[in-house]
């Protein structure tokens, strides 16, 4: 029986027991970029190999070809993450009980911070295009930029998350757990004005009536109607939604809050996200 455990494929372990179980546990779009991945990556380099014989040369080799082949740090970090978590699962199951391989391989450390963030000019003007084209992305455009909510947290929340009276909205189940965001008079009085539904519905829907799913292409045509991006390779220089997060906390630490502040209010885990704003903090 300990043989057979221990002879258990990548790709059979993957498939019978990890997938299932991330499924059930990680968002979708997590769980489609991991089989994403899986299909592209992991299943050609390691899917016929035992997990007790997966080495950190295997894992060396999957490095040099994903690099080889025009893929992103990022993307080379994001999966050798995954494998981490395929053998730490494993090892969790009692499915193998050596050291995991990744343990000795250097993840790759990207520097995909984004940098830019808008002035209150850039914002302003960026909103009044927002709702010439579009109320609900021009609303959940606000509520990122005034409320330094992430795209994810903006579409998932629900109408029992919105206090108005106490000018508070509870962010569920973020990255770094649940927190508050506090509304301001411009994103108090927009909820205000938006159709309010039953409790466990959400603040913004699609066409069909469900939580939205993906970021509406309307906020990259009037970006780019604007010219935000023009003549601007670098993407970490980009305007994207996340700018909108972005700007917010960067006219926080302008306002003079400390870094220490703009951590919780951003619901980052660590300092380490919070740094990129240090500078700021020392020039105001």
């Amino acid at each position: 029986e300990r043989l057979e455990r221990e002879s258990i494929t990548f790709s059979a372990f993957y498939t019978d027991s990890y997938l299932p179980q991330a499924k059930a546990d990680k968002k979708e779009r997590s769980v489609e970029r991991e089989e994403g991945l899986y299909k592209r990556w992991l299943s050609p380099a390691l899917g016929d190999k035992p997990l007790k014989d997966i080495t950190p040369f295997h894992l060396e080799k999957l490095k040099r070809d994903m690099a080889t082949e025009g893929q992103s740090p990022r993307s080379v970090e994001y999966a050798l993450a995954v494998v981490r978590q395929i053998f730490n699962t494993a090892k969790r199951l009692g499915v193998y009980a050596g050291e995991n391989p990744t343990a000795k391989v250097k993840f790759p450390k990207p520097d995909n911070g984004r940098m830019r963030f808008l002035t209150h000019e850039e914002a302003d003007t960026l909103l009044e295009a927002l709702q010439a084209k579009s109320a609900d992305v021009h609303d959940m455009a606000l509520l990122s930029l005034y409320g330094g909510l992430r795209f994810g947290e903006v579409a998932a929340l629900t109408w029992q998350d919105v206090d108005l009276k106490r000018g508070v909205l509870t962010i569920r189940d973020a990255k770094a757990g649940s927190r508050y965001a506090f509304l301001t008079e411009q994103t108090a009085e927009m909820l205000k004005g938006r159709e309010r539904g039953a409790p466990a519905d959400n603040v913004f829907v699609n066409r069909d009536g469900g939580a939205v799913g993906k970021i509406s292409h309307t906020f990259f045509r009037a970006v780019d109607d604007l010219g935000l991006n023009k003549g601007i390779d670098d993407r970490r220089l980009k305007v994207c939604f996340h700018s909108l997060r972005h700007s917010h906390a960067s006219w926080l630490i302008e306002e003079g809050a400390d870094l220490y502040t703009v951590q919780k209010l951003l619901g980052h885990k660590t300092n380490v996200m919070t740094q990129r704003y240090a500078h700021l903090s020392e020039n105001k």
